[in-house]
């Protein structure tokens, strides 16, 4: 097993882990809360699992259009922030990702039949559903609520300043967007990530759901993969 086999392997696994800890930790709160009396359920509508609002169609078609925009808009973003990176005196030549990228690119030549359908099923469909679980659905969404719950809390305080809805949405979307952000450690990406996982949490603020921003990540994500698997196959011959 390769390098990027066992990566991929290895991401599989974190994922999972990360997936069933969040939701464990739910219901596990769930219970405790139901044990002090409070009348809670166990679904997982909280963490947006729910329709959107506007249905489920809406909800697709909106998040492939956002990520189609992501995609075009990257192909301006990662240049410039590449030629900034280079002016700061920082080489852009070898990024963190490329030997990864490389390795399923060789897998891809070497097994296509197993290599294609397990690139795709982890990068465009695992991974984004459990990164917008824990960044979307668990570190905004929680942020956001702990603030408004604050907020109105707060309102009985004579004098007291309170911040809007905008600007709760702004410092929850910016901390939990940074923090997604750090996570994949490539520098040369980080603007379009950092706009990227902004637009998520508007996104599923203003959807209610998971589902939209999970299609446009996917859809963000599955042209990277595109490259990939088409270089593998020697249908484009393209730097990775």
């Amino acid at each position: 097993m390769t390098d990027s086999q066992l990566a991929l392997l290895s991401v599989v696994a974190l994922d999972a882990a990360v997936a069933g800890f969040v939701i464990g930790g739910f219901w596990f709160s769930v219970v405790l809360l139901r044990g002090l009396g409070n009348k809670v359920g166990y679904s997982l509508v909280p963490l947006g699992f729910s329709r959107p609002k506007g249905g489920t169609l809406a909800g697709i078609g909106v998040g492939v259009s956002v990520g189609v925009f992501a995609v075009l808009l990257s192909m301006v973003v990662n240049p410039l922030s590449a030629l900034v990176l280079e002016w700061l005196g920082y080489s852009t030549a070898s990024t963190l990702q490329r030997p990864f990228m490389q390795g399923l690119t060789d897998w891809v030549r070497e097994s296509p039949g197993m290599a294609v359908p397990a690139i795709v099923l982890v990068v465009v469909v695992f991974g984004p559903a459990v990164e917008e679980l824990v960044f979307r659905g668990v570190v905004f969404n929680g942020l956001y609520r702990l603030g408004a719950v604050i907020s109105t809390r707060s309102r009985a305080k004579e004098g007291s300043v309170l911040p809007s809805g905008r600007v709760l949405f702004v410092i929850s979307a910016l901390a939990s967007s940074v923090l997604f952000t750090l996570l994949h450690q490539e520098p040369v990406l980080m603007p379009i990530l950092l706009i990227l996982a902004m637009v998520l949490c508007a996104l599923f603020q203003r959807t209610g759901s998971l589902l939209p921003s999970f299609v446009a990540h996917a859809t963000f994500n599955s042209f990277a993969t595109s490259l990939i698997i088409l270089s593998g196959l020697g249908i484009l011959d393209i730097p990775i």
